[in-house]
């Protein structure tokens, strides 16, 4: 089972559903759980301006020192989201110590992307919103920083919506490669029987076709987890979403790559898409 969990906070909405989805998970595989408060360096460090005029033929910089009260803003600015993440951590501490979960907090600063994934290898799983603080940007679908915390993670990566709601049946998407493989033992090894239903979903071009997956799936019975096979046509970008609201699932599992890898640091085309507009939280398995 898994024996930590770690999630990444900011003080927005996704990351409170982010807490919310791990608070849920940490309790019922008896998991500590470790809140990461990354206080973003490019909104505390003081900028250095250079210049160069066109008769700088050496392209040399002459440094411009900031005005005087500027180094006094910035401190000003590094006290105030210090304050304001110590709050939100000491808010989940008490959340999770109410419910008996062990929990430590951490607050560092940095590159958020970077600390987490740093974060992340004293876990078995990293928990980030799919957005964050700049949700309301219309810049992206998908935050700057999810997506590269899900590209860089060191282990599995679960990308939550902003509503919460208590994951019990889980879709898995499998067609057989290696990474579908490691979702699946992490599914079985990492969740054991948690599951009220897992939905086992291969999307083909064409229906008739056969899949020797009984390996698999007597895996999953011999574990004692309940679950049901589904074979359909289509792409799976279209498919998957569709099936899931059909039946009624609460989470998607999915590998971080189909049976067409490129790069090992590349997300798949499906994987790629569902983080970014699934309305419904993704697990990434690598």
């Amino acid at each position: 089972m898994i024996g930590q969990i770690v999630t990444g906070i900011d003080g927005s909405l996704y990351s409170l559903s982010a807490f919310q989805y791990t608070l849920d998970l940490a309790e019922r595989t008896h998991a500590a759980i470790k809140v990461v408060f990354v206080v973003d360096s490019r909104k505390t460090d003081l900028p250095i301006i250079y210049t160069a005029s066109h008769f700088d033929y050496g392209f040399e910089r002459v440094y411009i020192p900031p005005e005087p009260g500027m180094k006094g803003f910035y401190e000003k600015v590094r006290a105030d989201i210090h304050g304001f993440a110590e709050r939100c951590l000491e808010n989940t501490r008490k959340d999770a110590e109410r419910r008996g979960i062990p929990v430590t907090p951490v607050l560092r600063e940095g590159l958020p992307s970077g600390i987490l994934c740093e974060e992340a290898r004293s876990g078995d799983l990293l928990v980030v919103g799919q957005k964050g603080e700049n949700a309301h940007v219309e810049r992206a679908i998908v935050g700057s920083t999810t997506e590269d915390v899900v590209r860089s993670a060191p282990r599995p990566v679960l990308v939550c919506p902003r509503e919460f709601r208590s994951p019990r049946r889980l879709l898995f998407s499998y067609d057989g490669s290696p990474c579908a493989e490691s979702a699946l033992q992490f599914c079985v090894n990492g969740f054991g029987g948690i599951w009220e239903e897992l939905v086992v979903l291969t999307v083909t071009e064409t229906m008739g076709e056969s899949f020797p997956f009984d390996t698999e799936l007597g895996y999953l019975s011999t574990h004692g987890i309940p679950y049901r096979f589904l074979v359909e046509s289509g792409k799976p970008v279209e498919i998957i979403p569709r099936i899931a609201e059909r039946e009624t699932s609460h989470m998607i599992l999915i590998g971080a790559h189909g049976t067409h890898k490129i790069r090992d640091y590349l997300l798949g085309p499906t994987a790629s898409h569902l983080v970014r507009r699934s309305a419904l939280p993704v697990l990434v398995v690598f």
